[in-house]
């Protein structure tokens, strides 16, 4: 079963996806590009913030010239260069959909912290969006929220707890489902999915199954999932 497949998603249906939250969204991203690749469709891959390119994808700042590109590669990254080398988006991720068969967008940033409450200027993401995928790492599950979390002041808003506070499973559920956590700016129409990554051994996949549970309970479907170290960002797949 493919990652779309555990997603409960489907390529030819939810073909403008963004992903935000922490903790996998850049391997996930390029796990989904590899598969509809693989489907033969053609995929963009971009950002309404800031990535860090993919080495081995070909990038281009125009999107006019995405369909000579797509005929060629069949994956290619949109986006343009910023002050720190990393890449900000470069024209409207709706538009890529009259060139391409799925946009995959980026849309959120977390500074490799696997758990996240968002500012007000968070996430990015494109009102014609299918579906929007929440990520969080279960290795964030023990930690206290000023050691592990991007945006701690936020998480501890969220949660109504101090810096020092340990997350819990039921803390992570809280803020994947949260309106002003991973649910933020998800409009009614979109497909809505949880992914809980980081399943590194027997006590986090637990975690996980503890936290799919609660998930369940609010009708949020969620999936947990672990990449190798080749597998992340992608890296091994192109």
């Amino acid at each position: 079963m493919g990652i779309w497949e555990t997603l409960g998603l489907d390529p030819k249906v939810h073909r403008l996806t963004a992903l935000v939250g922490g903790g996998g969204k850049s391997s996930t991203m390029y796990a989904m590009a590899r598969q509809a690749m693989d489907l033969g469709l053609r995929v963009v891959v971009t950002t309404t913030t800031h990535i860090l390119p993919h080495p081995k994808l070909p990038l281009t700042g125009d999107p006019a010239a995405l369909p000579a590109l797509l005929a060629e590669h069949r994956v290619v990254t949109l986006g343009t260069y910023d002050a720190r080398g990393k890449l900000t988006g470069a024209g409207d991720p709706a538009t890529c959909l009259a060139v391409a068969d799925v946009v995959l967008i980026e849309a959120d940033g977390a500074k490799l912290r696997p758990l996240k409450a968002p500012a007000d200027h968070e996430p990015v993401i494109p009102p014609a969006c299918d579906a929007v995928i929440a990520s969080a790492g279960l290795d964030c599950v023990g930690k206290p929220v000023e050691e592990i979390c991007h945006r701690p002041e936020r998480v501890c808003a969220l949660l109504g707890v101090s810096p020092d506070h340990r997350i819990t499973p039921a803390d992570v559920a809280s803020i994947l489902s949260s309106p002003l956590g991973g649910r933020k700016s998800v409009g009614q129409a979109m497909a809505f999915r949880c992914l809980l990554n980081k399943a590194d051994d027997d006590q986090q996949r637990a975690w996980g199954e503890e936290i799919k549970t609660l998930l369940a309970q609010q009708g949020i479907d969620s999936t947990i999932t672990y990449y190798t170290e080749e597998e992340r960002g992608g890296l091994c797949l192109f």
